[in-house]
């Protein structure tokens, strides 16, 4: 309830659609363990960050005051909407990630984004959060799941309508695998598991969370 009120007062000066959007989100999405899982100090990467509310969230917690932000989307309506409510020194752009130069951050997160992107398209886009991370840098990962089965029809009867009908969400049809096929592909793409558990939430949606370590002995 906390980051729901704080997404409605961040967006106050947004279009009541955008701030109904992020309120929704806040409700249904666990982001106060997500908020534990960045490190204190450093620099931050979110991918996919859509109106950038996990980062915009994260930068006006004192816990991570010392934490420089990044949020990158291909919706450039969204990121627009994103910068008019990121206090000063907060970045968000439209940027593709291998724009970035490796070993550029510290964590990096993927909140809501493979279910909306091609299976084959996994590998490109863990091997390029792979390659920005400095060495020791951390994957937060988070997605929804395909178990239980009526939480699974349950979500994907609501993201077919933001992607397909309402076109909230840009990507493709979504599609929810299971916590081994997302922790098989963190893995794969040369991360060391670190935690990988279920997110507790009262709505329908199964959310699994995933935080990996790129090796420290790994160079890029």
């Amino acid at each position: 309830m906390k980051c729901a009120k704080a997404a409605w007062t961040l967006y106050g000066r947004e279009p009541t659609t955008t701030r109904l959007h992020v309120l929704v989100r806040a409700l249904t999405c666990p982001f106060a363990p997500l908020l534990e899982r960045f490190p204190a100090q450093g620099a931050a990467l979110d991918v996919g960050c859509g109106h950038g509310l996990l980062i915009n969230l994260l930068a006006r917690d004192p816990a991570h005051a010392g934490l420089k932000l990044c949020g990158i989307d291909h919706d450039a309506a969204k990121i627009e909407q994103a910068r008019r409510c990121a206090p000063a020194g907060v970045e968000f752009s439209t940027r593709a990630l291998g724009e970035f130069p490796g070993q550029a951050f510290d964590a990096v997160s993927v909140v809501d984004v493979l279910y909306t992107v091609r299976r084959e398209a996994w590998n490109e886009i863990l091997a390029g959060c792979f390659r920005v991370l400095r060495p020791g840098g951390r994957l937060i990962l988070k997605e929804v799941v395909d178990r239980p089965r009526w939480k699974y029809w349950a979500i994907m009867a609501q993201e077919t309508f933001s992607v397909t009908v309402f076109g909230i969400t840009k990507g493709e049809r979504p599609h929810f695998e299971s916590p081994a096929d997302y922790c098989r592909a963190v893995e794969q793409a040369g991360f060391i598991l670190l935690d990988a558990q279920p997110l507790r939430s009262a709505t329908w949606i199964s959310h699994y969370l995933v935080v990996a370590q790129k090796p420290t002995s790994v160079h890029t």
